[in-house]
């Protein structure tokens, strides 16, 4: 049986902890941090699958950044790029796979 995720019912920020021993909080995924991310990104979530594929790095630190820039305007995509390893992906994976499951 699939479980259906239903990403507009979380109201909580999540917290995360990045590679510089930091918290860092992303926005709940709401319509408007959806709409955010994709003005960020610079494209609709509908192409976010196959940016995935043909750009996976780019755009994931694309759509890292346009989260955290939600609650910590400051950060540049390139500060976060370096604060991202691949523990870091790991740990915000359940958010992107909540994201991607809108993107489809």
């Amino acid at each position: 049986m699939v479980e259906e995720i239903n990403i507009l019912a979380q109201e909580k920020p999540k917290t995360i902890k990045l590679a510089d021993g930091k918290d860092y909080k992303l926005p709940p995924i709401d319509m408007t941090t959806l709409a955010n991310l994709e003005k960020t990104m610079g494209f609709g979530l509908g192409r976010l699958a196959s940016k995935m594929e043909s750009e996976t790095m780019t755009t994931m630190r694309s759509l890292i950044y346009a989260l955290l820039k939600e609650e910590q305007p400051e950060l540049t995509i390139d500060q976060v790029g370096h604060l991202i390893t691949l523990k870091e992906i790991s740990s915000i994976s359940e958010t992107i796979t909540e994201i991607m499951a809108v993107a489809v």
